[in-house]
């Protein structure tokens, strides 16, 4: 679809450029002519850049999305090493002066 405006719009180019060139520049209705393509070639330009920002803005989601989808996968990958650690941590005695330096590095990575 983008690529067919665009298309549009270099034949409209093509165009303006072919009517602008056999209009008598003395003629009345050649400033009449010369307004309306300027306004539709202003509405063109306004069009191209709302496409350039929109460029900029999904290329900001993509790679947001990349950015969380790797720091899901790194959780994934943390929480089942994670779950082992915590479970090896005794809760039913108090813990040793080693188990707890053990436990901050555990929290600490």
């Amino acid at each position: 679809m983008l690529r067919e405006e665009l298309q549009e719009l270099q034949s409209f180019i093509q165009q303006e450029l072919t009517i602008r060139g056999k209009t008598d520049p003395a003629s009345p209705d050649t400033g009449v002519v010369s307004q309306r393509l300027d306004a539709v070639s202003a509405l063109w330009d306004r069009l191209v850049a709302q496409l350039g920002e929109r460029e900029a803005s999904l290329t900001e989601v993509l790679d947001a999305s990349r950015q969380f989808h790797e720091t899901m996968k790194t959780l994934v990958e943390w929480l089942p090493l994670a779950a082992d650690s915590v479970d090896a941590f005794s809760v039913d005695q108090p813990w040793t002066a080693e188990q707890h330096e053990q436990f901050k590095v555990f929290v600490e990575h």
